[in-house]
């Protein structure tokens, strides 16, 4: 028999292909919730869950950001009817509710600027304290006495050296903590800004904007991206773009951002495309890290992109279990522990937390497609990984994939009040085509090799 390895510790620092149908990388991009970080070489699956919204969390959180100033919270959080929260270690409060504005995902951020928390609708409201103790909701309209915010277009906030800037349509505003200033500058009128973002080089700011009024990326028109001097106030270059930027971060001085179902980042000139994503329209709270690694809300999962050991990977870090909603928002909460914000599909929204210190029993690890170019018989699977608890049961399940993705379980694999490290499947598969998918059941045990033994069946 021919022995075949199609998993081990080199395939899973390649991270996951293109797609399910292109084997360039480690494994299938149907792989998910995996963790690869907990033991480098070694695939674990996910802990299970742990429900951090409980009763508190009414709606659908859309945006959130860190306590910048170590005011005694991990982050804050906004949802689409109007409430604000912080979390504490496991406790989420309910801070304020700001019933007037209405806030939307994509539309709306928050982020927090010299010990206060600012958020835009169509005006800016503003919460004070490390606790929101106070909200004024039309902080800019009424304390400011500006006018309101363009509707219809998205209003990010970003931050450079001292200044807050507020994106309105074509016009960017100021804040310093003591004073305002509308239309501080303007770019061209036929452009709207999409997303800020601070330059890798902490002075200039860069906007970038759409042609069209194009939330859903629809339509077409392209966009462009202005590099600003924020001393002076004044943009110092205009960059044509062949597509819209929805979302952007910054990643270990790089600039990530998203544009219709793609993912790439910003080269100084233009945009290098990365991946496609599943998602079509990925905004910048659906985009953020964890310590060096970049993270985007794909659907229903969560991507990593990060080095493991041999360059930049892409795999699936995290998924939402629960239901089939997309994630709406994400945001790491340190301690190595990933916060993930869904709907709970009744109009109500989940907060779940993800610990990647543990391992668990939730994930998919899937091949890649292998074609042997002539029919084989597939005689036997050895599958290598920590050790089975001694308590015994059911470990894990191994399934064979046809090529509409279709499974066959090969054997629901256990064990009886045994330690093992490897375990041999017996089969005698017919076949030119082949892909093997494994998933947990009540074993957070880690897979380190996959072997296949075959020979030809002509």
């Amino acid at each position: 028999m021919t022995p075949l390895t199609i998993l081990n510790a080199d395939t899973f620092i390649l991270g996951e292909g293109e797609s399910n149908a292109i084997a360039d990388r480690g494994f299938s991009t149907l792989t998910k919730d995996v963790n690869l970080t907990k033991e480098r070489g070694v695939l674990y699956f996910n802990e299970t869950e742990t429900d951090r919204g409980g009763a508190t969390l009414t709606g659908n959180v859309i945006a959130s950001t860190y306590d910048a100033s170590f005011l005694g919270n991990d982050v804050y959080l906004l949802d689409d009817d109007g409430a604000f929260y912080t979390l504490n270690g496991s406790t989420l409060t309910k801070r304020q509710t700001d019933s007037t504005n209405s806030y939307v995902i994509g539309t709306s951020e928050i982020e927090q600027f010299r010990g206060n928390l600012y958020a835009t609708s169509t005006d800016i409201a503003r919460l004070t304290g490390s606790d929101l103790t106070a909200l004024d909701h039309d902080w800019w309209t009424n304390t400011r006495s500006h006018a309101a915010l363009e509707s219809s277009y998205r209003h990010p906030l970003e931050t450079v050296e001292d200044t807050l800037y507020i994106a309105d349509k074509n016009k960017i505003h100021t804040w310093d903590d003591s004073t305002t200033v509308y239309n501080a500058m303007s770019l061209p009128t036929s452009v709207n800004i999409t997303s800020l973002r601070r330059h890798p080089d902490g002075q200039h700011l860069i906007a970038f904007c759409g042609v069209t009024a194009n939330y859903s990326h629809t339509g077409g028109g392209g966009g462009l991206i202005y590099i600003i001097d924020t001393v002076n106030l004044e943009w110092i270059r205009e960059i044509k773009i062949e597509a819209q930027i929805e979302g952007s971060t910054n990643v270990g001085g790089v600039i990530y951002v998203t544009y219709g179902d793609k993912l790439g980042y910003f080269n100084g000139d233009g945009i290098t495309y990365l991946k496609t994503l599943n998602s079509a329209t990925t905004y910048s709270h659906n985009l953020g890290s964890m310590e060096d690694m970049l993270l985007v809300r794909d659907g229903t999962d969560i991507l990593a992109y990060g080095d493991l050991g041999k360059g930049k990977v892409f795999w699936r870090i995290a998924s939402n279990r629960t239901n089939s909603q997309a994630i709406n928002n994400f945001i790491y909460k340190g301690e190595n522990k990933l916060l993930l914000a869904y709907s709970d599909g009744s109009g109500g929204g989940l907060l779940k937390e993800i610990d990647y210190d543990n391992a668990g029993i939730y994930g998919e690890l899937v091949t890649n497609k292998i074609d042997f170019g002539s029919k084989v018989w597939i005689r036997k699977i050895v599958i290598l990984h920590t050790e089975t608890n001694g308590a015994g049961t059911s470990a894990f399940n191994v399934f064979s994939l046809d090529s509409e993705g279709d499974s066959t379980t090969i054997r629901n694999v256990s064990y009886s009040s045994k330690t093992v490290t490897e375990t041999r499947i017996d089969t005698n598969i017919y076949t030119d085509y082949f892909q093997l998918k494994i998933t947990g059941s009540n074993d957070d045990i880690g897979y380190r090799r996959v072997v296949v033994f075959y020979e030809s069946g002509e």
